[in-house]
This record gives structure tokens, sequence and C-alpha cells, in this order.
């Protein structure tokens, strides 16, 4: 029902970002704002339905999650710009590259009982924030979110795979979170 809205999310995500390496290697006079706007009226849209699926909700929290990367990035290269430009007038916009590769971070955390495990999930809730370089005041999800969802995942995959745990991996792979679920045997 929601996979269109998700593919093009996906798509003009990617668009986003090529038209602000354009923008910020100085071959576009302004900043794409009017794609911009899509994507974030779209985000806004998903976020209040409430009938995703867990798969269709993964996907849309993963997508989510790079936006806000690649938006804080461009806010911070957009001020530097403009400090840059103030501090000298006449100097011409400097070049911008794109930020070098991040090592790759990776966090494992198993649980089985989220409600008496709920230190775990505080632990990856903030290490997200860390990687996300945010502090939970501006948080993309809030925390209560984030232990429903882990919750609800947990009881799905123990009921789906039999199992009595769950190893959730979060890992910083270049500019993309990756955030998985597996049953874990024991």
């Amino acid at each position: 029902m929601y996979d269109e809205d998700l593919a093009n999310l996906e798509e003009w995500l990617r668009r986003l970002k090529i038209e602000y390496h354009i923008f910020f290697s100085g071959n576009r006079k302004k900043p794409p704002d009017d794609l911009k706007m899509r994507v974030e009226k779209l985000v806004k849209k998903l976020s209040e339905c409430s009938d995703l699926s867990f798969s269709q909700r993964f996907r849309y929290n993963t997508l989510i999650t790079r936006f806000y990367v690649y938006r804080d990035l461009w806010r911070r290269t957009l001020l530097e710009r403009e400090m840059g430009n103030a501090l000298k007038p006449e100097a011409k916009p400097p070049e911008i590259s794109p930020p070098p590769k991040q090592r790759v971070e990776t966090v494992r955390i198993s649980i089985s009982d989220p409600k008496s495990e709920e230190d775990k999930i505080r632990v990856l809730y903030d290490v997200l924030l860390r990687i996300k370089g945010t502090d939970s005041g501006e948080a993309p999800i809030p925390y209560t979110q984030f232990l429903k969802y882990i919750t609800t995942k947990t009881r799905s995959i123990r009921e789906k795979y039999s199992c009595h745990t769950v190893a959730f991996t979060l890992a910083l792979d270049e500019d993309a979170i990756r955030f998985t679920a597996a049953a874990e045997s024991r």
C-alpha cells in the first residue's frame, strides 16, 4: 500500500543528494529546496501512517535516518559556506567535496525480553543518536517509539523463528546507517 511512496522517497533522496552535490560544486546557483520540500512532505505523510507493515516501517526508518544525516550535512556545509563568505566577501565559493569516508562502527546487542532489558534498548538508542550526531532533544525518532519498535520486532522474530533472543545490529558504513534484527540461536 505504501510501497510506491517508499520507492519515491528512496528515489527522491538519491536525486536530492546528487542535486546538493551539483550545488556545492558550484554548477547550480540555488540549493534544490523544491525537491527537499517534497521529500519533507512525504516524510511527514509517512510518519503519520500507523498501518505500515514491519518491513515498510523498517524501510521508512532507514530512509528517514539517511535523510536526516544528509540534511544535517547540507545544513552544516551551507552554514560553513555562508560564514566563510561573510568573513571574506571577495572570495570565490569554496570547493566542497564529499565528506571523507567514515570508519565502520558496529554495535550488536542481544535482547530476549525488552521489558526487563530496557537498559540494553537505551544503549542501542544512545548509540544510534551518537552515530547520527544528535542529542535526545533533536532525535529523529523519539525513544518511546524506538522502544515500541524494538519490543514489537523482538516479539515478531521470536515467534517466527522460535528463538529465545534477537540480535540487533547497528552499523555505520560510510554515509549509511544499517539497522538489522536477526534470530539468535543459543
